[in-house]
């Protein structure tokens, strides 16, 4: 065997080596690039189903409070006074106003009313939103009257008491230990749609 032969066979093995080598290397890096992938998809699922299960946690709970938000709701829209009533009462032939009635009156008013206050509707300047009442009271006491419009007023979110007027009758005297009935007037604001 001569030595060039040799070099020739060890060139060729070296050279098959390298190439197996090679491909070996090749398929080692896409191997890992698969696997990097794999990984990232794998992450990837993991966080949508995350996001996923989040939702459905939303989605329940939103369900579950659909009945309060419902309540809440028509609380609301009945809170807002119907104008029409008041409106063609004053745009009709008679000039004067008329007490409204039980069922023309919004209920945190007939509450009122019916508490022994003395509620006529009052005149709104053009353009507002609300409906006011005039209301007075000769018959209520003080541990009665403010309990009462403070009630009224939170219950119902646009019901607001614009003024308040509050006395004590001229014929009882100071620090009195009988029931004090103070003479109140007030006027209320209630959101009224057109």
């Amino acid at each position: 065997m001569n030595f060039s032969t040799l070099q020739r066979q060890v060139a060729f093995l070296g050279g098959i080596g390298l190439l197996v080598f090679g491909f070996i290397s090749l398929e080692l890096f896409c191997i890992l690039r698969i696997n990097k992938g794999s990984d990232a998809l794998l992450n990837q699922n993991v966080i949508q189903r995350q996001e996923n299960e989040r939702m459905r946690t939303e989605i329940q709970g939103l369900k579950a409070m659909q009945q309060k938000i419902s309540a809440m709701f028509v609380r609301l829209n009945d809170a807002v006074f119907n104008l029409r009533i008041m409106e063609a009462e004053r745009t009709s032939s008679r000039s004067r106003l008329r007490s409204l009635t039980g069922d023309e009156r919004p209920s945190a008013i007939q509450l009122i009313a019916d508490a022994g206050v003395v509620v006529h509707p009052g005149r709104a300047n053009p353009g507002e939103a609300s409906a006011i009442f005039e209301a007075g009271s000769s018959r209520l006491e003080f541990q009665r009257l403010i309990p009462l419009l403070a009630e009224q007023e939170n219950s119902n979110a646009f019901l607001y008491i614009d003024r308040i007027f509050v006395s004590r009758p001229a014929v009882i005297p100071p620090f009195s230990e009988l029931p004090t009935y103070l003479d109140a007037r007030f006027s209320i604001r209630i959101l009224a749609s057109r």
